[in-house]
């Protein structure tokens, strides 16, 4: 697993351990193979990529996407391991934790998680909170019902347990907010 890194720095160690317990993942395309995860947690949906994936990925954070030129406020240590349309969730390598940020200008992350499993998790946990609400998630003008936020909340507390804010995670996220 950890030979599909194609990486110009080493694997952390967290990302090979997630990779190698749970990865690869997704529809696994003929010529291809795996093809990364997407969650559909409202929105636009949360794409996870494959290991060997990973690293293209960093295009557009890490370095400049047409010139490959890098990017100087992108810190060696920072990884980008999910993305929301072009919104990334940063590794932090150093610390494990886990940011998000809205994509465009200097990045402004904003702690999500205090690590990766937590984080997957809890994307999980509210993609299948609203695969449950359904239609009942949104009013007749397609927002995000009240009922449906606390629905959301309360779901993300109980699978937190107290390890991270259920609330101060989905505003880091700027899940409609």
């Amino acid at each position: 697993m950890a030979s599909d890194w194609q990486g110009e720095v080493a694997l952390p160690a967290v990302l090979a351990s997630f990779y190698e317990k749970l990865g690869p993942w997704g529809e696994v395309h003929e010529k291809h193979g795996p093809m990364g995860l997407s969650i559909a947690a409202g929105g636009n949906p949360v794409d996870i990529p494959t290991l060997k994936d990973l690293w293209s990925r960093q295009a557009c954070y890490r370095w400049h996407g047409n010139t490959g030129e890098r990017l100087p406020e992108w810190q060696d240590h920072w990884l980008v391991v999910a993305t929301e349309g072009s919104n990334p969730f940063m590794l932090d390598t150093i610390s494990g934790q886990v940011y998000f940020a809205l994509a465009g200008g200097k990045p402004d992350f904003q702690l999500f998680a205090p690590d990766l499993l937590t984080a997957f998790a809890a994307i999980a946990c509210v993609a299948n909170t609203m695969r449950e609400l359904d239609e009942q998630a949104f009013d007749e003008t397609y927002e995000l019902t009240v009922a449906a936020r606390a629905q959301v909340t309360q779901n993300l507390d109980k699978l937190l347990a107290g390890s991270a804010d259920a609330s101060q995670m989905l505003a880091a996220w700027r899940w409609y907010c």
